[in-house]
């Protein structure tokens, strides 16, 4: 029974191993994708942003009001 023990754990020890270094890869994938998925929003609301700041001054302006503050 110990020599089982003594070939087996190592190997149980390296799929496990095996097992944390995946998951840890995949962790890191899935932390860029979440970055990426902030990134690609907080572009689309300052983008947004600006197109109603653009809207808002162009009306202004139509209307005869300074805005050269």
């Amino acid at each position: 029974m110990k020599e089982i023990e003594e070939k087996v754990v190592p190997i149980i020890e390296k799929e496990i191993k095996i097992k944390e270094s995946t998951l840890e890869n995949l962790s890191g994938i899935f932390d860029a994708i979440q970055q990426t998925t902030r990134s690609e929003e907080f572009t689309q609301q300052r983008h947004q942003f600006k197109k109603m700041r653009s809207i808002t001054i162009n009306k202004a302006k139509n209307q005869g009001l300074d805005l050269s503050h």
